[in-house]
């Protein structure tokens, strides 16, 4: 054995142990969310108790007794299908309009297509709800039909194109005196591949539990009070509007008009949420085939294998996805702008694609403005090469003639204000509507954010309001010792993360040589850690969008050595850890609902899902509405309700504050309140984390029952909240 082969073995020992060291570490993490059910310590490594007691996952899956259904499932899964596909075929007619379609390989173009197009659709649909449209089936159905004409005809065109270039190849064989072609062999392969594609069905059940989780009713606090209440709100006004009592309605929703699209379709907002659920839940895996695409285009097939299924294999990813939240297809806008705008050769139109992309990014949540945009700005001002203007892209001249570093950054700056331009209007196309829509509304482009800057025309939200938003949004320590705690919960301890993904990706850097490309991904990746730890309230979360630059990086760091004993080591880590993380991925955790095969209709009323004061309500309808003190969580309510979140001013104190009894009791008729429910649990955590009116205490209802203002009802027993009959005002006597 060579010097250099026992160099490069010791080596290799020595990043597997490295490994090992982390894995360990990894494994003896403890997780407090699972120890809330088990009552006990719990660690990452107690999770294979779940293949020595596979009934435990079983009562999970199908309820106890067992239930089995899929058909039921049909109409959602169908739905969201046809959703994606024609966002697919949008965005190929929207590609083909910037001559990239061509550029890309067939990977490419479909996810770059399908991204695109279900950006469209988002902002098509926030259009006609603007509108009034939602209750107009021509708004949908004529758009659709001219849509796919034009689609048919480009298709048949290209088709017709791809058959006369084959024709010519074949004659151009024919003319050659050796028509004989060489066959593909091992030995011509890139050294590279060497995964074959066939590991790509380690990411199969992870795509199972994604498309049957995301079918499923919602369990998440944000989900039920404004992901899927704010488009069922709009759906039942018939139209887009500004909703004085719900804060988190009035942000960008783009992710939230997919549902609202299947409400307007199907007529129905319970099917449509589900619907639009599904197609968020789709995101993770089209943003696995991006990481698939990238890693090919930067690397090797082998490098987007992995990429692709670590990815899909973090439990934090299938954990977002199927809950319905913003950040999958936020992971999936973001990762494809940097795609285009860092990723793909130096083009006119990347510029575009990637703003268009980064303003989609902006219009699901406004931290994508600072985690996209702003880097994009940077990158395409600053990083990336001077021309966009010239034929070859720049490559042929500088425009500074040779000059100085100063004179080079100045005149390379003055030639990209087109570039630049493009990318802000392109942004403002893909995510702008949302910011038009608060401006005409509130006056302010960024509700509630920027208060003092813009203020707020509706008078809703007010200083006190603003003081208590910024008190709980903003990060409460900055010190070393919370930087040291929160990087050790991102690389290490949050508990939904992937063994392998961060070391592997450090091996992209720290043991081979990297490409400039890989270190601006580095380079983006610790801009959105910086952002996360310094400009919000550090919930994990937040941050999951960046996995997607972590697992490229991953994908190409396990080629930092083409020894067999690495590969070999690498394989068994692979699958074994594909199998852990599928375990945490399918196993009950508090926040989970895994009924993956119960009825959908038993699934609507499940009490592990739905409040009994809800079911209660839904069961007995009351004659009026329900006023809801303390619950934001409202989705499943199928009644008229009024509420409001902790941020916004409590409905029972603007009906029965400081007034007489019987003044009481007429303000609450004439708002056709019929019964109160007050969620003292909620108020509690309220008043522990975010804060909540003080005005509301329980001396409050005992004086609004002893005025006979409200009569309490019985109890439901462990239940902390609490429910009255509102009693109507006294009738004058007939003269």
């Amino acid at each position: 054995m060579s010097h250099i082969a026992v160099k490069h073995r010791k080596l290799t020992i020595t990043v597997l142990a490295g490994l090992g060291v982390y894995l360990a570490l990894f494994y003896a993490v403890r997780l407090p969310t699972i120890e809330q059910v088990t009552g006990h310590t719990f660690r990452r490594v107690d999770y294979w108790q779940f293949l020595l007691l596979p009934e435990m996952l079983l009562s999970v899956w199908f309820g106890d007794p067992a239930e089995f259904a899929l058909l039921d499932r049909l109409p959602v899964l169908g739905l969201a299908a046809l959703i994606v596909a024609y966002s697919a075929a949008l965005g190929w007619l929207l590609l083909a309009a910037l001559r990239m379609d061509r550029a890309l390989t067939r990977l490419e173009a479909f996810v770059f297509a399908t991204a695109v197009g279900l950006a469209t659709v988002s902002t098509y649909t926030l259009a006609a709800g603007l509108l009034g449209w939602l209750r107009n089936p021509m708004a949908f159905a004529l758009p659709a039909v001219l849509s796919m004409a034009a689609f048919s005809n480009l298709w048949l065109r290209r088709a017709a194109e791809r058959e006369t270039q084959a024709d010519q190849q074949e004659s151009s064989l024919r003319r050659q005196r050796s028509p004989s072609r060489k066959v593909a062999t091992a030995e011509d392969r890139a050294p590279a591949d060497w995964l074959d594609a066939r590991w790509l069905w380690l990411a199969a059940p992870f795509l199972a539990v994604i498309v049957l989780g995301g079918a499923l009713p919602p369990v998440d606090f944000d989900v039920r009070e404004y992901h899927l209440q704010a488009p069922k709100e709009f759906f039942g006004n018939g139209r887009v509007g500004f909703l004085p009592h719900n804060v988190y309605a009035n942000m960008p929703l783009g992710s939230s008009m997919f549902a609202l699209l299947a409400m307007s379709i199907t007529g129905n907002w319970w099917l449509g949420a589900l619907v639009g659920k599904t197609v968020i839940a789709l995101t993770a895996p089209l943003t696995a085939l991006a990481i698939l695409a990238a890693g090919r285009r930067l690397h090797s097939n082998s490098a987007g294998i992995v990429g692709a299924v670590l990815y899909l294999g973090t439990p934090w990813v299938t954990d977002v996805a199927t809950a319905g939240l913003a950040e999958s297809p936020l992971a999936m806008y973001s990762f494809l702008a940097i795609y285009a705008g860092v990723l793909l050769p130096t083009m006119r139109t990347n510029v575009v694609l990637a703003g268009y992309l980064a303003g989609a990014a902006a219009a699901c949540k406004y931290p994508a403005v600072l985690f996209v945009v702003l880097p994009l700005l940077g990158w395409t001002a600053f990083g990336r090469g001077e021309a966009y203007d010239s034929p070859d892209g720049g490559r042929s001249q500088d425009p500074s003639g040779g000059k100085g570093w100063f004179d080079r950054f100045y005149v390379g700056l003055r030639s990209r204000w087109k570039p630049v331009a493009a990318l802000l209007c392109a942004a403002a196309l893909g995510g702008g509507l949302w910011y038009v829509k608060n401006w005409f509304f509130t006056g302010n482009p960024t509700y509630p954010l920027l208060f003092k800057v813009f203020g707020d025309s509706t008078g809703t939200w007010t200083p006190a309001s603003n003081a208590q938003w910024d008190r709980v949004h903003y990060p409460e320590v900055v010190s070393v010792a919370a930087l040291a705690r929160d990087l050790g919960r991102v690389f290490l301890t949050s508990e939904w993360l992937s063994p392998l993904l961060f070391p592997l990706g450090l091996l992209a850097v720290a043991a081979r040589r990297p490409r400039r490309t890989e270190l601006v991904l580095v380079g983006y990746f610790a801009w959105f850690i910086v952002c996360w730890w310094l400009l919000t309230h550090r919930i994990d979360r937040f941050w999951i969008p960046s996995l997607a630059v972590v697992a490229v990086l991953a994908g190409i760091g396990v080629s930092w050595s083409d020894r067999v004993l690495w590969r070999r080591a690498f394989l068994v880590l692979f699958a074994a850890t594909s199998l852990a993380s599928l375990l945490v991925a399918a196993s009950p955790a508090p926040g989970k609902y895994q009924r993956f095969f119960l009825p959908l209709q038993r699934a609507r009323t499940d009490p592990l899902r739905v409040d009994a004061w809800h079911r209660h309500f839904n069961a007995h309808p009351p004659e009026g509405v329900l006023l809801l003190v303390g619950d934001a969580a409202v989705f499943d309510l199928d009644v008229p309700i009024l509420y409001s979140t902790c941020f916004d001013a409590t409905p029972l104190r603007i009906l029965a504050g400081a007034a007489s009894p019987e003044e009481r009791r007429r303000r609450l008729a004439e708002a056709g309140v019929s019964h109160v429910l007050v969620h003292w649990g909620e108020i509690a955590r309220y008043r522990a984390t975010y804060g909540f009116d003080p005005w509301v205490q329980p001396a409050l209802f005992d004086e609004l029952a002893a005025q006979e203002v409200l009569l309490p009802l019985p109890p439901i027993e462990n239940h902390s909240a609490r429910a009255y009959r509102a009693v109507p005002p006294q009738v004058p006597p007939a003269r």
